[in-house]
C-alpha cells in the first residue's frame, strides 16, 4: 500500500513504459492476489491466537496434522517475518497491477496532469482501504473467532510456504538484527508490557471472559513478581509464636497443639535470638519411639535467615529450591522482625488459604459499601488503595495501622479519627498497644484542602464499647499450615 502511494509521483515519468494489459485480465489477477491475500492473512491470524494447550490435546487424541501448526507456533518470529514479507510483496503487485489495469482509462479520461495525480492518487487510496479491509482486518477478525480451526487447516499450507522463504527470512532476520544492534538496539524487546496486560485483563472481565476472581488473581501475581517485599508478606513479630530453649518436651507438645502450628521457631533468652526451627513431626517421632531427649536442642533444624528488603519472587524460587518451609526475617538491626512461610508467599497469589487451625482468624476485610470498608489493621496499604481508589502513602508504612501510629504519633484508642487523602480512619478496636480492626470510608474530595488529624476518644467516640461489639479478637497466624 505504501509503496503503491510513494509509486504515483513516479507515474508522469514512466507512462510509456508501464506496461498495459486488459481490464479483465488486470482485474481478475489483483482479485486472485486479493485472495491469496486473504487466505494467508486468516490462516496467519489462526496460528497466532490458537491456544496451544489445545492443539496438544488434539494431537495425542491422534490428530497428526495439528504438528504442523504446533511447530510453526515454536518459531513466532519467523512466522511472523515470512508473513509480513508475503503482505508487503502482495499488497505492491495487487496495487502496480490495478495502476497498469487502469492506465488506459485514466489516460482517456484527461490530459491535464493535475487531473491525472488525482486520479491516480484516488485509486491507489481507494485500493489501499480495499487491501487493508478485505486483505487483513476482516481474515484477522475472523481467523481469531475459531483459531485452532483455522490453525489447523492452514497449517500445512503455512509450513510449506515458510520453508520455501525460510533462507531468505533468515537473511532479511539477520541484516535487521545487525541494523538494530549499530542503531543501539540490544536484543529482543519486551513484546508485552505490564499495563497492556492489565488493558487485557480488564477488557476480559468487562467482556465476561475472566470472572472478577481470576481478574485479581492475575493482578496478584503482577503485584507479587512486581515489587513485593519479604516485610510487606512477613509474619510479624508481635504474633510470633515461639518456645524458649529451655522448654521442656511437654511444653513444645502442648503448644503445638494448642496452636496447631506445624513448625515452631525456638529462642534463646529473647526472640531476637532464634537457634533454630522445631518441626512438629520430628517431636512426634522420637516421642512415638518411646525416647525423650532431655532439652529441645537436638531435635531443632538449622534456621535461615533473610534480610526484610528481600523480593517475594525470588524468595519463593528460593525456599523451592533448598526445600524450606520457614525463614526468619530480620531487621536492619539483625533483630527478628518477622517469620515468613511459602503459604504466606503463595496467599499473596491466590489469597488466604483457610484450614482447620485457622477458623479463628478474621478476614482482612469486610465490605460495607463501594466506598467502605472494615479492615484489619494488618492489611497491606497497597491492598486499602486498590480496594477503595486512593492513594495512601506508602513510603513509611506498609500496614494500615502503621500508617495510623505514623499519623497519630502515639497509640491509637477505640474511636480515634484520621482524615487525609479522600479517606475518613476510624479505629474501632484496640487491645493493648495493637491495633484490631479500622472502618474506612472514601469520601467526596472538599473544596479546600484538608489536613490529618486526630480526635481523642473522650470527645469523639461514638462507641464506648467498641471493643466489646467488635468482631472476636485475632489469633496469632500460624508459623505454617
Amino acid at each position: 500500500m505504501a509503496f503503491g502511494l510513494a509509486a504515483v509521483p513516479l507515474l508522469f515519468n514512466l507512462r510509456g513504459t508501464i506496461v498495459e494489459i486488459s481490464f479483465t485480465t488486470g482485474l481478475i489477477a489483483a482479485l486472485v492476489l486479493l485472495s491469496v491475500k486473504l487466505l494467508l492473512t486468516l490462516g496467519y491470524s489462526g496460528l497466532v491466537n490458537s491456544r496451544k494447550s489445545l492443539l496438544r490435546e488434539r494431537l495425542e487424541s491422534g490428530q497428526k496434522h495439528v504438528s504442523r501448526a504446533l511447530k510453526l507456533g515454536e518459531d513466532a518470529t519467523r512466522l511472523m517475518a515470512t508473513y509480513q514479507f508475503l503482505s508487503i510483496v502482495l499488497d505492491s503487485i495487487i496495487v502496480l497491477l490495478v495502476i497498469a489495469t487502469f492506465t488506459d482509462p485514466i489516460e482517456k479520461a484527461t490530459n491535464n496532469t493535475l487531473s491525472l495525480g488525482v486520479l491516480y492518487i484516488g485509486l491507489v487510496s481507494l485500493t489501499s482501504v480495499l487491501l487493508l479491509v478485505v486483505g487483513d482486518r476482516i481474515p484477522t477478525v475472523i481467523g481469531a473467532s475459531r483459531p485452532e480451526r483455522y490453525a489447523i487447516v492452514a497449517g500445512w499450507a503455512m509450513f510449506n510456504v515458510v520453508r520455501f522463504f525460510a533462507p531468505l527470512i533468515l537473511l532479511i532476520l539477520r541484516i535487521s538484527g545487525q541494523i538494530a544492534t549499530l542503531l543501539g538496539g540490544s536484543g529482543a524487546s519486551q513484546l508485552v508490557t505490564e499495563e497492556e496486560i492489565k488493558t487485557l485483563v480488564d477488557a476480559g472481565q468487562e467482556e465476561g471472559v475472566l470472572e472478577d476472581e481470576e481478574k485479581e488473581m492475575i493482578y496478584s501475581i503482577i503485584r507479587f513478581f512486581d515489587d513485593t517485599l519479604a516485610r510487606e508478606v512477613m509474619v510479624p513479630r508481635i504474633d510470633i509464636v515461639a518456645l524458649d530453649i529451655d522448654s521442656t518436651i511437654e511444653e513444645a507438645l502442648d503448644l503445638i497443639i494448642t496452636e496447631g502450628h506445624s513448625r515452631i521457631p525456638v529462642y534463646r533468652d529473647t526472640i531476637d535470638n532464634i537457634v533454630g526451627s522445631l518441626y512438629a513431626k520430628d517431636l512426634l517421632k522420637v516421642w512415638r519411639d518411646g525416647q525423650k531427649p532431655e532439652s529441645l536442642q537436638s531435635l531443632l533444624r538449622e534456621a535461615y535467615f533473610i534480610p526484610e528488603s528481600k523480593k517475594a519472587s525470588d524468595l519463593l524460587i528460593e525456599l523451592q529450591e533448598r526445600k524450606t518451609h520457614l525463614v526468619y526475617v530480620v531487621d536492619e538491626f539483625g533483630g527478628t522482625a518477622g517469620i515468613l512461610t511459602i503459604e504466606d508467599l503463595i496467599e499473596e497469589i491466590v489469597g488466604e488459604i483457610q484450614d482447620e487451625y485457622d477458623f479463628k482468624e478474621e478476614a482482612l476485610y469486610e465490605e460495607v459499601s463501594d466506598t467502605e470498608y472494615v479492615f484489619n489493621a494488618r492489611i497491606d496499604l497497597d491492598n486499602v488503595n486498590h480496594l477503595l481508589g486512593v492513594s495512601l502513602p506508602t513510603e513509611e508504612s506498609d500496614t494500615l495501622g502503621g500508617y495510623i501510629f505514623e499519623k497519630l504519633g502515639r497509640v491509637p484508642v477505640p474511636g480515634d479519627e484520621i482524615t487525609a487523602n479522600q479517606v475518613v480512619i476510624r479505629v474501632l478496636s484496640v487491645t493493648g498497644r495493637r491495633i484490631r480492626r479500622v472502618n474506612v470510608k472514601k469520601v467526596m474530595p472538599q473544596p479546600e484542602e484538608t489536613t490529618d488529624h486526630a480526635k481523642d476518644s473522650r470527645t469523639t467516640s461514638t462507641n464506648p464499647t467498641v471493643e466489646a461489639l467488635s468482631s472476636p479478637s485475632l489469633t496469632n497466624k500460624p508459623s505454617e499450615s
